[in-house]
Protein backbone atom coordinates (compact mmCIF):
# COMPACT_ATOMS: atom_id res chain seq x y z
CA UNK A 1 0.00 0.00 0.00
CA UNK A 2 1.18 3.30 -1.17
CA UNK A 3 4.94 1.69 -2.11
CA UNK A 4 5.65 1.16 1.50
CA UNK A 5 6.01 -2.06 3.41
CA UNK A 6 2.72 -3.36 5.94
CA UNK A 7 5.67 -2.75 8.56
CA UNK A 8 6.24 0.26 7.51
CA UNK A 9 2.43 1.88 7.56
CA UNK A 10 2.01 0.10 11.36
CA UNK A 11 5.17 1.84 12.92
CA UNK A 12 3.64 4.99 11.12
CA UNK A 13 0.03 4.62 12.79
CA UNK A 14 1.65 4.09 15.93
CA UNK A 15 3.90 7.22 15.31
CA UNK A 16 0.57 9.30 14.46
CA UNK A 17 -1.68 7.67 17.30
CA UNK A 18 1.17 8.96 19.75
CA UNK A 19 0.77 12.45 18.42
CA UNK A 20 -3.18 11.92 18.77
CA UNK A 21 -2.35 10.91 22.19
CA UNK A 22 -0.14 13.95 23.04
CA UNK A 23 -2.18 16.34 21.67
CA UNK A 24 -5.75 15.65 22.23
CA UNK A 25 -6.65 17.07 19.12
CA UNK A 26 -9.61 14.01 19.16
CA UNK A 27 -10.70 12.77 22.15
CA UNK A 28 -8.18 9.69 23.35
CA UNK A 29 -11.13 6.77 22.79
CA UNK A 30 -11.28 8.40 18.70
CA UNK A 31 -7.69 7.81 18.39
CA UNK A 32 -7.89 4.16 20.14
CA UNK A 33 -10.38 3.46 17.87
CA UNK A 34 -8.67 4.75 14.81
CA UNK A 35 -5.96 2.57 15.40
CA UNK A 36 -7.87 -0.54 15.10
CA UNK A 37 -9.79 0.46 12.38
CA UNK A 38 -6.16 1.70 10.45
CA UNK A 39 -5.33 -1.78 11.10
CA UNK A 40 -7.87 -3.55 9.77
CA UNK A 41 -8.12 -0.99 6.46
CA UNK A 42 -4.39 -1.85 6.22
CA UNK A 43 -4.51 -5.85 6.71
CA UNK A 44 -2.54 -6.05 9.74
CA UNK A 45 -5.54 -7.63 11.29
CA UNK A 46 -8.36 -8.97 10.68
CA UNK A 47 -11.92 -7.65 11.58
CA UNK A 48 -12.31 -10.10 14.06
CA UNK A 49 -9.14 -9.35 15.46
CA UNK A 50 -9.66 -5.37 15.33
CA UNK A 51 -12.24 -5.93 18.01
CA UNK A 52 -12.64 -8.67 19.93
CA UNK A 53 -11.59 -7.37 22.75
CA UNK A 54 -14.58 -5.52 23.47
CA UNK A 55 -15.91 -8.96 24.49
CA UNK A 56 -12.42 -9.92 26.82
CA UNK A 57 -12.56 -10.96 30.06
CA UNK A 58 -11.08 -7.63 31.23
CA UNK A 59 -13.55 -5.68 29.43
CA UNK A 60 -16.34 -7.57 31.61
CA UNK A 61 -14.38 -7.15 34.35
CA UNK A 62 -13.99 -3.26 33.68
CA UNK A 63 -17.72 -3.20 33.29
CA UNK A 64 -18.94 -5.26 36.22
CA UNK A 65 -16.35 -3.50 39.09
CA UNK A 66 -17.79 -0.06 37.44
CA UNK A 67 -20.66 -1.02 38.52
CA UNK A 68 -20.26 -2.97 41.31
CA UNK A 69 -18.77 0.01 42.87
CA UNK A 70 -21.26 2.05 41.91
CA UNK A 71 -23.35 -0.09 43.91
CA UNK A 72 -21.34 0.28 46.81
CA UNK A 73 -21.54 4.05 46.13
CA UNK A 74 -25.03 4.79 46.00
CA UNK A 75 -26.20 2.66 49.17
CA UNK A 76 -23.50 4.75 51.41
CA UNK A 77 -21.18 1.65 51.50
CA UNK A 78 -18.17 3.50 50.39
CA UNK A 79 -19.31 6.70 52.90
CA UNK A 80 -18.80 4.21 55.21
CA UNK A 81 -15.78 2.48 54.38
CA UNK A 82 -14.21 6.14 53.48
CA UNK A 83 -15.40 7.28 57.22
CA UNK A 84 -13.14 4.11 58.39
CA UNK A 85 -9.81 4.42 55.88
CA UNK A 86 -9.57 8.27 56.97
CA UNK A 87 -9.13 7.78 60.11
CA UNK A 88 -6.03 6.17 59.32
CA UNK A 89 -5.50 8.27 56.48
CA UNK A 90 -6.24 12.03 57.44
CA UNK A 91 -5.36 13.49 54.41
CA UNK A 92 -4.73 12.83 50.75
CA UNK A 93 -1.00 12.35 50.51
CA UNK A 94 -0.97 9.92 53.79
CA UNK A 95 -4.02 7.87 51.54
CA UNK A 96 -1.92 8.18 48.61
CA UNK A 97 0.99 6.21 50.16
CA UNK A 98 -1.28 3.94 51.55
CA UNK A 99 -3.65 3.19 47.67
CA UNK A 100 0.34 2.20 46.45
CA UNK A 101 1.08 0.31 48.52
CA UNK A 102 -1.99 -1.55 49.20
CA UNK A 103 -2.47 -2.11 45.41
CA UNK A 104 0.89 -3.09 44.92
CA UNK A 105 0.07 -5.96 47.20
CA UNK A 106 -3.13 -6.77 46.15
CA UNK A 107 -1.18 -6.77 42.33
CA UNK A 108 1.16 -9.71 44.03
CA UNK A 109 -1.16 -11.95 43.90
CA UNK A 110 -4.26 -10.86 42.14
CA UNK A 111 -4.03 -9.91 38.58
CA UNK A 112 -3.04 -6.76 37.87
CA UNK A 113 -6.40 -5.73 36.17
CA UNK A 114 -8.44 -7.28 38.87
CA UNK A 115 -6.41 -5.50 41.40
CA UNK A 116 -7.18 -2.29 39.50
CA UNK A 117 -11.03 -2.92 39.14
CA UNK A 118 -11.44 -3.40 42.42
CA UNK A 119 -9.43 -0.39 44.28
CA UNK A 120 -10.76 2.16 41.45
CA UNK A 121 -14.35 1.07 42.19
CA UNK A 122 -13.84 1.58 46.17
CA UNK A 123 -11.70 4.24 46.12
CA UNK A 124 -13.71 6.28 43.26
CA UNK A 125 -16.57 5.85 45.78
CA UNK A 126 -14.47 7.17 49.01
CA UNK A 127 -13.80 10.28 46.97
CA UNK A 128 -17.03 11.08 46.29
CA UNK A 129 -17.86 10.85 49.81
CA UNK A 130 -14.66 11.88 51.57
CA UNK A 131 -13.90 14.97 49.43
CA UNK A 132 -10.87 13.79 48.51
CA UNK A 133 -9.83 14.43 44.76
CA UNK A 134 -10.21 11.56 42.37
CA UNK A 135 -7.72 13.42 39.91
CA UNK A 136 -5.44 12.81 43.10
CA UNK A 137 -6.04 8.83 43.91
CA UNK A 138 -6.79 7.05 40.60
CA UNK A 139 -3.28 7.01 38.54
CA UNK A 140 -1.53 5.91 42.26
CA UNK A 141 -3.72 2.75 41.99
CA UNK A 142 -2.50 2.04 38.77
CA UNK A 143 1.08 2.75 39.38
CA UNK A 144 0.89 -0.34 42.85
CA UNK A 145 -0.63 -2.48 40.24
CA UNK A 146 2.57 -1.89 38.27
CA UNK A 147 5.44 -2.25 40.48
CA UNK A 148 3.54 -4.72 42.90
CA UNK A 149 3.12 -7.72 39.96
CA UNK A 150 6.47 -8.96 40.88
CA UNK A 151 6.40 -9.49 44.60
CA UNK A 152 5.85 -12.95 43.62
CA UNK A 153 6.48 -14.75 40.55
CA UNK A 154 2.92 -15.55 39.75
CA UNK A 155 1.94 -11.85 40.26
CA UNK A 156 1.95 -11.37 36.28
CA UNK A 157 1.82 -13.97 33.54
CA UNK A 158 5.40 -13.11 32.31
CA UNK A 159 7.04 -14.55 35.60
CA UNK A 160 6.08 -18.21 35.03
CA UNK A 161 6.95 -17.49 31.12
CA UNK A 162 10.62 -16.57 32.22
CA UNK A 163 11.38 -19.02 34.64
CA UNK A 164 10.94 -21.72 31.80
CA UNK A 165 12.72 -20.38 29.64
CA UNK A 166 15.69 -19.70 32.13
CA UNK A 167 15.44 -23.37 32.85
CA UNK A 168 15.31 -24.49 29.52
CA UNK A 169 18.94 -22.94 29.55
CA UNK A 170 20.15 -25.93 31.05
CA UNK A 171 22.76 -23.58 32.75
CA UNK A 172 21.58 -24.94 36.30
CA UNK A 173 19.56 -22.23 37.62
CA UNK A 174 15.90 -21.25 37.65
CA UNK A 175 13.55 -18.61 38.95
CA UNK A 176 12.22 -18.82 42.64
CA UNK A 177 8.62 -18.39 43.48
CA UNK A 178 9.94 -14.62 45.12
CA UNK A 179 12.90 -14.07 42.41
CA UNK A 180 11.32 -10.60 41.76
CA UNK A 181 10.72 -9.75 44.92
CA UNK A 182 13.50 -7.42 46.52
CA UNK A 183 13.45 -5.02 43.54
CA UNK A 184 9.56 -4.75 42.86
CA UNK A 185 9.38 -4.05 46.94
CA UNK A 186 12.22 -1.91 46.77
CA UNK A 187 10.24 0.03 43.07
CA UNK A 188 7.13 0.15 45.24
CA UNK A 189 8.46 1.87 48.12
CA UNK A 190 10.09 4.35 46.06
CA UNK A 191 7.12 4.89 44.18
CA UNK A 192 4.48 5.16 46.99
CA UNK A 193 6.93 7.62 48.59
CA UNK A 194 7.39 9.43 44.59
CA UNK A 195 3.52 9.47 44.44
CA UNK A 196 2.71 11.33 47.95
CA UNK A 197 5.51 13.99 47.06
CA UNK A 198 6.62 14.88 44.01
CA UNK A 199 3.83 12.76 42.22
CA UNK A 200 1.24 14.35 44.07
CA UNK A 201 2.25 17.57 42.63
CA UNK A 202 2.26 16.68 39.35
CA UNK A 203 -1.27 15.37 38.61
CA UNK A 204 -4.06 17.72 38.28
CA UNK A 205 -6.11 19.20 41.09
CA UNK A 206 -9.28 18.87 39.38
CA UNK A 207 -10.86 15.78 37.17
CA UNK A 208 -11.04 17.03 33.91
CA UNK A 209 -14.33 15.54 33.02
CA UNK A 210 -15.70 17.14 36.10
CA UNK A 211 -19.22 17.81 34.55
CA UNK A 212 -20.21 14.36 34.18
CA UNK A 213 -22.79 14.12 36.63
CA UNK A 214 -22.40 10.40 38.14
CA UNK A 215 -20.95 9.63 41.02
CA UNK A 216 -17.87 11.92 40.13
CA UNK A 217 -19.88 14.56 42.22
CA UNK A 218 -18.41 15.44 45.90
CA UNK A 219 -19.44 16.12 48.94
CA UNK A 220 -21.23 14.70 51.89
CA UNK A 221 -24.64 12.63 50.93
CA UNK A 222 -27.51 11.66 53.25
CA UNK A 223 -27.87 7.53 52.58
CA UNK A 224 -30.31 7.57 55.63
CA UNK A 225 -33.02 6.87 53.47
CA UNK A 226 -30.93 3.51 51.70
CA UNK A 227 -32.29 0.43 53.59
CA UNK A 228 -29.21 -1.24 55.63
CA UNK A 229 -29.73 -4.80 53.89
CA UNK A 230 -28.71 -2.89 50.52
CA UNK A 231 -25.42 -1.20 52.18
CA UNK A 232 -24.01 -4.47 53.43
CA UNK A 233 -25.08 -6.35 50.32
CA UNK A 234 -23.49 -4.29 47.78
CA UNK A 235 -20.25 -4.22 50.19
CA UNK A 236 -20.63 -7.94 50.67
CA UNK A 237 -20.54 -8.32 47.07
CA UNK A 238 -17.50 -6.48 46.64
CA UNK A 239 -16.02 -8.05 49.37
CA UNK A 240 -16.80 -11.69 47.80
CA UNK A 241 -15.63 -10.62 44.33
CA UNK A 242 -12.31 -9.65 45.67
CA UNK A 243 -12.23 -13.37 47.46
CA UNK A 244 -13.31 -14.41 44.47
CA UNK A 245 -10.36 -13.20 42.28
CA UNK A 246 -8.04 -14.40 45.01
CA UNK A 247 -9.56 -17.82 45.06
CA UNK A 248 -9.85 -17.71 41.24
CA UNK A 249 -8.27 -21.56 40.61
CA UNK A 250 -9.19 -23.12 43.61
CA UNK A 251 -13.27 -22.50 43.06
CA UNK A 252 -12.83 -22.89 39.47
CA UNK A 253 -14.63 -19.96 38.35
CA UNK A 254 -13.07 -17.29 36.63
CA UNK A 255 -12.44 -13.48 37.52
CA UNK A 256 -14.21 -11.87 34.71
CA UNK A 257 -17.65 -14.22 35.88
CA UNK A 258 -16.94 -13.24 39.36
CA UNK A 259 -17.27 -9.72 38.38
CA UNK A 260 -20.37 -9.88 36.22
CA UNK A 261 -21.66 -12.42 39.10
CA UNK A 262 -21.47 -9.73 41.50
CA UNK A 263 -22.87 -6.90 38.91
CA UNK A 264 -25.28 -9.61 38.17
CA UNK A 265 -26.38 -9.51 41.59
CA UNK A 266 -26.94 -5.66 42.99
CA UNK A 267 -28.79 -4.72 39.58
CA UNK A 268 -31.24 -7.62 40.45
CA UNK A 269 -31.56 -6.66 44.57
CA UNK A 270 -31.68 -3.10 43.09
CA UNK A 271 -29.06 -2.08 45.35
CA UNK A 272 -28.44 -0.11 41.87
CA UNK A 273 -30.76 1.01 39.17
CA UNK A 274 -29.92 -0.37 35.68
CA UNK A 275 -29.78 2.95 34.46
CA UNK A 276 -27.23 3.45 36.57
CA UNK A 277 -25.97 0.68 36.30
CA UNK A 278 -25.22 1.62 32.23
CA UNK A 279 -23.57 4.81 33.46
CA UNK A 280 -21.14 3.43 35.91
CA UNK A 281 -19.29 1.54 33.27
CA UNK A 282 -16.47 3.78 31.59
CA UNK A 283 -16.99 3.53 28.06
CA UNK A 284 -14.00 6.12 27.38
CA UNK A 285 -11.57 3.51 29.05
CA UNK A 286 -12.50 0.43 27.87
CA UNK A 287 -12.53 1.81 24.34
CA UNK A 288 -8.89 2.87 25.12
CA UNK A 289 -8.06 -0.92 26.42
CA UNK A 290 -9.77 -2.59 23.87
CA UNK A 291 -9.12 -0.61 20.98
CA UNK A 292 -5.30 -1.21 21.60
CA UNK A 293 -4.96 -4.24 22.29
CA UNK A 294 -4.32 -5.27 18.18
CA UNK A 295 -1.35 -3.35 18.81
CA UNK A 296 0.72 -6.30 19.30
CA UNK A 297 -0.79 -8.33 17.05
CA UNK A 298 -0.44 -6.27 14.09
CA UNK A 299 3.12 -5.57 14.81
CA UNK A 300 3.72 -9.74 14.83
CA UNK A 301 1.60 -10.08 11.64
CA UNK A 302 3.31 -7.20 9.86
CA UNK A 303 6.89 -7.97 10.98
CA UNK A 304 6.98 -4.55 12.70
CA UNK A 305 8.25 -6.16 15.80
CA UNK A 306 10.56 -8.61 13.74
CA UNK A 307 11.88 -5.16 12.22
CA UNK A 308 12.27 -3.60 15.79
CA UNK A 309 13.59 -6.90 17.50
CA UNK A 310 16.20 -7.00 14.51
CA UNK A 311 17.18 -3.79 14.67
CA UNK A 312 17.70 -4.38 18.82
CA UNK A 313 19.39 -7.60 18.49
CA UNK A 314 22.48 -5.35 15.77
CA UNK A 315 22.64 -2.52 18.53
CA UNK A 316 22.91 -5.22 21.44
CA UNK A 317 25.59 -7.67 19.60
CA UNK A 318 27.79 -5.08 19.25
CA UNK A 319 28.03 -3.82 22.56
CA UNK A 320 30.69 -5.19 25.05
CA UNK A 321 29.90 -3.70 28.28
CA UNK A 322 27.27 -6.31 30.36
CA UNK A 323 26.30 -3.19 32.14
CA UNK A 324 26.32 -1.12 29.20
CA UNK A 325 24.00 -3.71 27.37
CA UNK A 326 21.67 -3.69 30.63
CA UNK A 327 20.96 -0.11 29.90
CA UNK A 328 20.49 -0.05 25.82
CA UNK A 329 18.21 -3.40 27.25
CA UNK A 330 15.77 -0.57 29.35
CA UNK A 331 16.30 2.35 26.86
CA UNK A 332 14.78 0.14 24.10
CA UNK A 333 12.20 -1.86 25.57
CA UNK A 334 10.66 0.42 28.27
CA UNK A 335 9.01 2.61 25.58
CA UNK A 336 7.73 0.08 23.38
CA UNK A 337 5.68 -1.53 26.36
CA UNK A 338 4.34 1.64 27.15
CA UNK A 339 2.53 1.41 24.13
CA UNK A 340 2.32 -2.51 23.82
CA UNK A 341 1.12 -5.12 25.95
CA UNK A 342 3.81 -6.17 28.42
CA UNK A 343 3.64 -9.66 27.83
CA UNK A 344 4.15 -9.32 24.40
CA UNK A 345 7.08 -7.62 24.85
CA UNK A 346 8.72 -10.29 26.87
CA UNK A 347 7.54 -12.55 24.36
CA UNK A 348 9.10 -10.80 21.86
CA UNK A 349 12.56 -9.67 23.57
CA UNK A 350 13.29 -13.00 25.45
CA UNK A 351 14.51 -14.85 22.48
CA UNK A 352 16.61 -11.64 21.79
CA UNK A 353 18.19 -11.40 24.97
CA UNK A 354 19.43 -14.88 25.36
CA UNK A 355 20.82 -14.54 22.30
CA UNK A 356 23.02 -11.68 23.03
CA UNK A 357 23.46 -13.05 26.24
CA UNK A 358 25.11 -16.44 24.83
CA UNK A 359 27.14 -14.42 22.09
CA UNK A 360 28.69 -12.58 24.80
CA UNK A 361 29.21 -14.69 27.37
CA UNK A 362 27.03 -12.90 29.94
CA UNK A 363 24.63 -14.49 32.80
CA UNK A 364 21.12 -15.04 30.88
CA UNK A 365 19.38 -14.73 34.32
CA UNK A 366 20.47 -11.17 34.69
CA UNK A 367 18.95 -9.69 30.89
CA UNK A 368 16.10 -12.04 31.61
CA UNK A 369 15.79 -10.15 34.95
CA UNK A 370 16.15 -6.91 33.38
CA UNK A 371 14.13 -7.91 29.92
CA UNK A 372 11.15 -8.31 32.59
CA UNK A 373 11.50 -5.12 34.78
CA UNK A 374 11.83 -3.48 31.69
CA UNK A 375 9.14 -4.47 30.07
CA UNK A 376 6.87 -3.77 33.20
CA UNK A 377 7.82 -0.06 34.15
CA UNK A 378 4.54 0.97 32.45
CA UNK A 379 2.90 4.07 33.67
CA UNK A 380 3.66 6.40 31.39
CA UNK A 381 0.77 6.53 29.02
CA UNK A 382 -3.01 5.41 29.86
CA UNK A 383 -2.89 2.49 27.36
CA UNK A 384 0.41 0.65 28.72
CA UNK A 385 -1.86 -2.09 30.53
CA UNK A 386 -5.50 -2.39 30.74
CA UNK A 387 -5.28 -0.93 34.37
CA UNK A 388 -3.97 1.96 33.26
CA UNK A 389 -6.79 2.77 30.26
CA UNK A 390 -9.53 1.86 33.50
CA UNK A 391 -8.34 4.97 35.31
CA UNK A 392 -8.39 7.59 32.48
CA UNK A 393 -12.61 8.28 33.15
CA UNK A 394 -12.56 7.57 37.03
CA UNK A 395 -9.76 10.14 37.31
CA UNK A 396 -10.67 12.19 34.39
CA UNK A 397 -7.73 12.28 33.29
CA UNK A 398 -5.55 13.13 29.62
CA UNK A 399 -2.55 11.57 28.28
CA UNK A 400 -0.22 13.94 29.47
CA UNK A 401 -1.56 13.61 33.22
CA UNK A 402 0.02 10.13 32.89
CA UNK A 403 3.05 11.63 31.27
CA UNK A 404 4.03 14.05 33.82
CA UNK A 405 4.35 12.27 36.94
CA UNK A 406 4.92 8.54 34.62
CA UNK A 407 8.08 9.66 32.85
CA UNK A 408 9.84 11.09 36.20
CA UNK A 409 8.76 7.55 37.96
CA UNK A 410 9.71 5.64 34.57
CA UNK A 411 13.50 7.06 34.65
CA UNK A 412 13.83 6.91 38.69
CA UNK A 413 12.53 3.23 38.29
CA UNK A 414 14.85 2.58 35.10
CA UNK A 415 18.00 3.92 37.15
CA UNK A 416 17.20 1.20 40.58
CA UNK A 417 16.06 -1.34 38.32
CA UNK A 418 19.99 -1.26 36.17
CA UNK A 419 21.65 -0.44 39.26
CA UNK A 420 19.77 -3.39 41.32
CA UNK A 421 20.73 -5.80 38.97
CA UNK A 422 24.21 -4.76 37.95
CA UNK A 423 24.99 -5.08 41.64
CA UNK A 424 23.28 -7.96 43.11
CA UNK A 425 23.23 -10.57 39.83
CA UNK A 426 26.64 -11.78 38.31
CA UNK A 427 27.25 -10.46 34.62
CA UNK A 428 29.36 -12.62 33.40
CA UNK A 429 29.20 -16.65 33.05
CA UNK A 430 32.05 -18.21 34.79
CA UNK A 431 33.51 -21.18 32.15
Amino acid sequence: MFGLEQSTIVLLIIGIALFLFITEWIPLAATAMGVAVSFYLVGAVDARTALESFSSGTAMIIAAMAIIGEAVFQTGGAAKIGNILTKFAKDEKYFIFAIVMFSGTMSGFLSNTGAAALLIALILGVSSTTGMKRSKLMYPVIVGCCFGGGLTIVGTTSGPFLREAVENLNIGETMSFFEFTPLSLLLLVVAAFYMATIGYKLLPNEPRNEDITNNSNTGKKDFSHVPQWKRTMSIGVMVGAFLGMIFEKRIGIPIHFTAIIGAWLVVSARCITMKSAANAVPISGLTIYAAMVPVARAMTHSGAAQLIADTSLKILGSIQSPVLILVIIFLIITPITNFMSNAATIILFTPIAIIVADSLNINPKAILVAVRFAASIAVATPVAMPANSMAVEPGGYKFIDYLKPGLPLTIISVIISIVYIALFYPLTMNN
